[in-house]
């Protein structure tokens, strides 16, 4: 299953970058665009591992992370966008 919501807040900017490695040491070399939708995707149903995607209305990809639960990304959605759990519809993958 999977999750989409539109992003109409961003909460927190520069939270998702570009990095590198430049003399053995990580550093950001871009800011990702900032989204206006995103998608959470179950891996093995809702209490299993899932992936958060964050894109803009072309496509173009602005970051994705790793989560326990759905729940842990949902947290991550309010954190970053404002957005609930009712901000999201279900539709299959």
């Amino acid at each position: 299953m999977k999750y989409v919501a539109r992003v109409t807040k961003v909460l927190h900017t520069g939270i998702h970058t570009v990095g590198g490695v430049r003399d053995g040491k990580i550093e950001t070399v871009a800011n990702l665009p900032l989204p206006t939708f995103v998608e959470i995707e179950l891996d093995a149903g809702p209490d299993g591992p899932c992936m958060f995607y964050r894109y803009t209305d072309d496509g173009q990809f602005c970051g994705d992370t790793w989560h326990q639960t759905l729940a842990d990304a949902f947290e991550a959605a309010a954190f970053e966008y404002g957005l609930t759990e009712n901000d999201f519809k279900e539709v299959p993958k």
